[in-house]
């Protein structure tokens, strides 16, 4: 099914804003000035926002530092971050007492990787990560082809004990089978009654394979333009899609949330 126009979004329901982070709020790899404000403007008018992404740990604690972030839910829902005052709260969902174990088999499938494309390399984030490996095909040279890309997936997959999700930019995968939709129930089971908020009333914006269960979970699912791209590969795409790509997608979609007029 096609995505709709983001015009047909109804907006006035809306009271929170989940968001994948890269190529949907970054543009280039990066936080855009335009993009910064859009964030601030939810947060000034009330909207919680939380980021839902692969990125590590290490980044979580940064961006909720740095950010007027809700929660953020890193390494694809090993674990989520939360402010309480000035206090910021981590709560790991993925399994910790086997953990040297569960690295040690995902440094052996990767080792095999390796053995068939020599160019595979661990992303540069890599030493920030507490639970997932990330392979980066597509981030920072050398890039990797779809034909690579592919094999690899299908080759984790082959392991019933692994989980493997692919963005637009790397490959990540982990010991388990929690997943960006198990840590986004969370916080609605953890904040979202006191709130008012659930699944219903977020808008959640995406832009990749890996944000497929929650374009399905949320009724008012977004894809930023540059979903298109994938659209082929999905089951269950975005309800709804922006016209502009990446960060400049996340501020029209911004934009349409708090009724700004183009």
């Amino acid at each position: 099914m096609k995505p709709l126009p983001l015009t047909q979004l109804v907006r006035k329901p809306i009271k929170a804003l989940f968001s994948d982070l890269d190529d949907t709020i970054t543009k280039n790899s990066q936080i855009m000035p335009s993009t910064l404000q859009a964030i601030h403007d939810l947060n000034h008018h009330g909207y919680p926002v939380v980021i839902v992404s692969g990125r590590p740990a290490g980044w979580a604690d940064t961006l909720m530092r740095l950010l007027p972030l809700s929660a953020m839910i890193f390494e694809n829902g090993a674990g989520i971050m939360w402010r309480e005052g000035k206090r910021i709260t981590t709560h790991c969902l993925a399994a910790q007492n086997d953990l040297k174990s569960q690295k040690n088999h995902l440094t052996q499938l990767f080792n095999q990787i390796q053995q068939q494309i020599p160019d595979a390399k661990l992303a540069t984030d890599q030493p920030y990560r507490l639970f997932d490996f990330a392979i980066d095909f597509n981030e920072e040279p050398p890039l990797l082809s779809p034909d690579q890309v592919h094999w690899m997936m299908n080759f984790l997959k082959k392991d019933s004990a692994v989980t493997a999700k692919l963005s637009s930019i790397h490959i990540n995968f982990w010991v388990g089978h929690h997943t960006k939709l198990t840590a986004c129930e969370f916080w609605l089971n953890r904040f979202g009654s006191n709130l008012g908020i659930h699944k219903e009333n977020i808008v959640f914006s995406g832009d990749s394979p890996n944000d497929e269960p929650l374009f399905e979970y949320f009724p008012n699912s977004v894809g930023v333009a540059n979903v298109k791209y994938f659209l082929p590969q999905l089951k269950h795409p975005p309800r709804f899609m922006t016209v502009q790509e990446s960060g400049t997608g996340f501020e029209e979609l911004v934009s349409h949330i708090l009724g700004r007029v183009p």
